[in-house]
């Protein structure tokens, strides 16, 4: 009778939810997020520094810039970086039920934004009761909406499962119809000619620009970069040193900061830089003029 070797014991799989092996000292990943985060600071501090750079001729604007969104920067890229734990526990299960629920409650919840800024604008004229009733109406639908769309995302999973595409179709179709048809309505409250101010535009170009700009350093090809933890650090404490230099030495950048890039302003201040326009200009710094 053939002997037969006995099976080889596998290693146990890892569990998704399980944080990776560190593959470098904890020392080498922080510097290397300070090195990452320099870079996404001047990156998403670009158009905010064109702007005041069009409305102020003076020196150390995007350094100032840089040294306002630097720290904000570097605890969004751990947070985000820690973060991918709860991302791999989310991942595990069924893939089709949480591709389709993820779906529906993004496309539900912008438009309970939609609906909720719309009244708001309509009815409202008390900024500050605006804003926190917003913002409640906001967090009331988020949490409302997770059950929704969990229980709607398994009717679409299961209709994938049993090949029911044309009920897949035909149900997706009605809801986009009627987002549309929603969106229709809503667009006719808006006064007529009624645009974005030029300080929500700053606003949402900002911190669209701060959001991707945080995504990117926070993925995984800039953990452990040993370029990035030997020289981040110090040419971040240089850059945080010169631009917070150059906000007490000119109070006209703090100043021009707050009217043309308002989403910088409460970091400004933090730095210690006024944010109201000096009675006289300082040496070498032109008045901030409007265009």
């Amino acid at each position: 009778m053939p002997s037969t070797l006995p099976p080889r014991p596998s290693s146990p799989s890892r569990p998704p939810s399980e944080p990776p092996p560190p593959s470098a000292p904890p020392l080498t990943r922080f510097g290397s997020a300070v090195g990452v985060a320099l870079v996404a600071s001047a990156l998403a501090s670009g158009p905010a520094a064109m702007r005041v750079t069009s409305a102020l001729d003076v020196r150390g604007i995007w350094p100032s810039l840089v040294a306002a969104t630097l720290l904000p920067m570097i605890l969004s890229v751990l947070t985000l970086r820690q973060a991918r734990v709860g991302l791999r526990a989310f991942a595990s299960g069924d893939a089709k039920k949480r591709n389709a629920s993820l779906a529906i409650w993004i496309g539900a919840f912008y438009f309970v934004l939609l609906a909720s800024g719309t009244v708001l604008r309509a009815k409202t004229h008390h900024h500050p009761l605006a804003g926190a009733t917003f913002a409640l109406a906001a967090g009331a639908g988020a949490i409302f909406l997770v059950p929704v769309s969990l229980r709607l995302g398994a009717i679409f999973a299961r209709w994938q499962n049993e090949n029911r595409h044309m009920a897949v179709v035909s149900v997706a179709a009605i809801l986009l119809v009627s987002a549309l048809g929603f969106a229709l309505v809503l667009t006719r409250t808006f006064p007529p000619g009624a645009t974005l101010s030029p300080v929500v535009s700053a606003n949402l170009v900002d911190v669209l620009a701060f959001v991707i700009a945080a995504l990117l350093a926070s993925s995984r090809e800039f953990e452990a970069r040993r370029v990035l933890a030997l020289f981040g650090p110090p040419v971040a404490v240089a850059f945080f040193v010169l631009g917070a230099r150059y906000l007490l030495a000119t109070p006209a950048i703090g100043a021009t900061i707050a009217q043309r890039a308002p989403a910088f302003g409460p970091a400004v201040v933090m730095l210690g830089a006024r944010n109201e326009a000096p009675s006289e200009p300082a040496d070498g710094a032109a008045p901030a003029t409007s265009r």
